[in-house]
């Protein structure tokens, strides 16, 4: 191998930086000690420097050894600046002749060694013990002064020597500082130019990680969307009990995954360190109902009592960080339950005035029982691993800290054997105007009938908050007196009191009399049921229930009475077979005329054979020619009537600001994978011309 092949591996501009700077000073070490060796033998400088200057050889060729064997160039450098600057420079000063014209420049190439070499708190110990050296260096070089000064410069033969040492030691000096400052720009380039690589690197993994949300959004909604669907069909039919018993367990697991997908599919997770907060107007109802509906199906198997108390006169609207928001209180109380082996979970959600414009968001979250592990500990832990600090626990923040801290908040944790509190406060801005629960229908009376007192307490407080009379009643017998009684407009009642009670009330009430409270109720074909609720009840999902609102814990059984639309066509375009027959299978209960279309451009030359619809149900993710393609050549076709025909986007693609996506594309309305009855029949009454949807008592 060739030398300059050997140099060049040598000083490899990979290298860590302390340890390229270290083989760069060792080299000019090496070369400044060989050429004073051969200056002081041709110059007959004595043989103390000869043998100080080859000692210096020796240090230097020894130190580039053990740095190249145990790749520690911060132990080699303290070593060799020991050595060398604090031991063997003074040395030499005090007993070389005329040292105070050429050694305060060597002296000054020991202070470039340490602020090159050495950081922080280690340069400034080496360069305190080493100002203190040089400092009693002089003090005993200055007698040479005087010696100097009754030397004749024209005639004295030390002149010339005297003069070449000091343009040596000034060559020497700037030698070092512009050789030194060379390779720190190197590495500084090479550093830039990594930090470039790693930023394009990371905007492309970046678009990366949202490309692959996006299809993991619609690869797994996709398939639930045809689970769903069939599990439906099958608990709508005339079957054996058992298996409508297994098609509802198929249906309440798959639920279960999909609020697994849609917590996935939450953007804030990722890098949400160094996040900045966003501001934009979102519902923050709908963050709460699906805070409960996500508990109540993943942990509906936990001996955990869920129980949820929210405020109604929050603004319906807030101003802030909506998925920072969602993030907080979804990871905040999945993590609080699953700390809890069994004992009870209450979550209480407040607002607190700040100003015209502003609110502080209360949120607390209280558990009561045995516990697993404390939940502070556990996030200290999660967050010490994924930011590689082993000790102490201060110098990590956990994620929840962080998210409150980015919305201007505190956060209170409190753990005690049987008991944990935890509590935060967000400032948050809101749109004036409604209120996150609207005011009741008027007239209403509520007769409500829990199975235990902490259900009936949570009941009770979520109807005093709302203003709604009620009666709440403790035993059967008087349930049964009570709920003929016609000043009841909602009757409702436990799910497994209802079991019981059944064949009674059979004879007692007429269809669709009653709703049910409890997750995961199996009211298919039962006439007496007209809604069922999920627990926990709360203000949202009984506002959702007494105004018609849409909520995922708000399950109407709209079969036993409801809307036909026998007169309406309908047109389902989609790739997918099994959707597609989904999707008619629905809509045939609905007795609408169904066409079907596997592609955009299937569905294009439909309607150009003048094929006449009321409504165009259109799936976006399509080979060839996506949904936002097909609408916009729908559109510009000449057909009568397809100009304003509703289009309404169907699509496994939930992820956030989906639907604002599809609106500002043109289309009318979004359905999400999987269809939802409710959110279905909502799009029929709202799409469908009026003469066309029949209203019915019985179907």
């Amino acid at each position: 191998m060739a030398a300059k092949e050997r140099l060049d591996k040598y000083l490899d501009l990979e290298l860590p930086a302390d340890r390229l700077l270290f083989r760069v000073s060792m080299l000019l070490s090496f070369g400044v000690f060989v050429f004073a060796l051969s200056m002081s033998l041709l110059l007959q400088m004595g043989r103390l420097v000869s043998l100080m200057t080859l000692a210096g050889i020796g240090v230097t060729l020894l130190s580039i050894y053990r740095e190249y064997r145990t790749e520690n160039a911060r132990g080699m450098s303290a070593f060799y600046f020991v050595l060398v600057y604090l031991i063997m420079l003074p040395f030499m000063a005090c007993n070389v002749p005329c040292a105070i014209c050429d050694f305060p420049f060597y002296y000054l190439t020991g202070i470039v060694f340490v602020t090159v070499l050495f950081y922080h708190k280690r340069a400034v110990f080496f360069c305190a013990v080493y100002f203190a050296v040089v400092f009693w260096s002089v003090r005993h070089m200055i007698p040479q002064a005087d010696e100097l000064l009754h030397v004749d410069a024209a005639g004295d033969r030390y002149s010339a020597v005297i003069f070449f040492r000091m343009f040596f030691a000034m060559f020497i000096m700037g030698l070092a500082y512009g050789v030194l400052a060379s390779f720190r720009s190197r590495i500084l380039r090479r550093q830039i130019q990594k930090s470039a690589g790693i930023e394009k690197q990371a905007e492309q993994l970046s678009y990366a990680k949202d490309m692959f949300l996006v299809n993991v959004s619609h690869e797994i909604r996709t398939p639930l969307n045809a689970i769903l669907g069939v599990t439906e069909l099958m608990l709508g039919q005339d079957t054996d009990e058992k298996l409508k018993d297994s098609a509802f367990q198929i249906s309440n697991s798959s639920k279960a995954l999909l609020s697994i997908t849609n917590e996935l599919m939450d953007f804030s997770k990722l890098n949400a360190a160094s996040r900045l907060a966003e501001n934009g107007q979102y519902y923050f109802g709908n963050i709460c109902d699906e805070l409960i509906n996500m508990i109540s199906v993943r942990f509906a198997d936990y001996d955990v009592g869920f129980y949820a108390d929210i405020a109604p006169d929050i603004p319906e609207q807030l101003i802030g960080d909506k998925d920072a928001v969602r993030q907080l209180m979804m990871g905040m109380v999945s993590g609080v339950i699953k700390s809890v082996e069994t004992g009870e979970v209450y979550l209480k959600v407040r607002k607190e005035g700040m100003d015209e414009a502003h609110i502080l968001l209360r949120v607390e979250i209280n558990a009561r029982g045995s516990f697993l592990y404390s939940y502070r500990q556990r996030l200290y832990e999660t967050a010490r691993e994924e930011s590689d600090v082993p000790e102490p626990e201060e110098e990590v923040v956990p994620l929840p800290y962080r998210l409150v801290r980015l919305m201007q908040g505190e956060m209170d944790v409190q753990e005690e054997a049987a008991l944990r509190q935890y509590s935060f406060g967000i400032v948050q801005g809101f749109v004036p105007g409604r209120m996150m629960v609207e005011q009741p229908p008027a007239n209403v009376k509520i007769l409500c009938y829990e199975n235990t007192d902490k259900r009936s307490d949570a009941l009770v407080n979520a109807l005093r908050s709302m203003s709604i009379e009620y009666l709440r009643v403790f035993d059967d017998e008087t349930f049964l007196e009570k709920c003929t009684d016609p000043e009841y407009s909602h009757i409702m009642i436990a799910a497994g009191i209802y079991t019981g009670l059944k064949e009674r009330l059979d004879a007692l009430l007429p269809p669709q009399s009653l709703i049910l409270i409890g997750g995961g109720v199996p009211a298919y074909d039962d006439a007496l049921v007209r809604t069922t609720i999920a627990r926990p009840v709360s203000c949202l999902n009984l506002d959702a229930l007494l105004n018609g609102r849409q909520s995922s814990t708000v399950r109407y059984i709209s079969y036993n009475g409801g809307f036909v639309c026998p007169e309406a066509d309908i047109m389902v375009v989609d790739d997918n077979v099994v959707n597609l027959e989904v999707a008619t299978s629905i809509l045939g209960r609905y007795e609408a005329k169904v066409t079907v279309a596997a592609s955009g451009k299937e569905c294009l030359g439909m309607l150009k054979r003048n094929k006449s619809v009321d409504l165009i149900l259109l799936d976006y993710m399509m080979p060839e020619m996506d949904g936002i393609d097909t609408l916009k050549n729908i559109r510009e076709m000449d057909v009568p009537g397809l100009k304003t025909v509703p289009v309404v986007a169907l699509t496994a693609n939930a992820v956030s600001g989906a639907r604002e996506m599809f609106m500002d594309a043109g289309f009318d309305e979004y359905i999400s994978k999987p269809i939802e009855r409710e959110k279905l029949e909502k799009v029929l009454k709202d799409c469908l011309p009026e003469d066309k949807v029949v209203y019915v008592a019985e179907r």
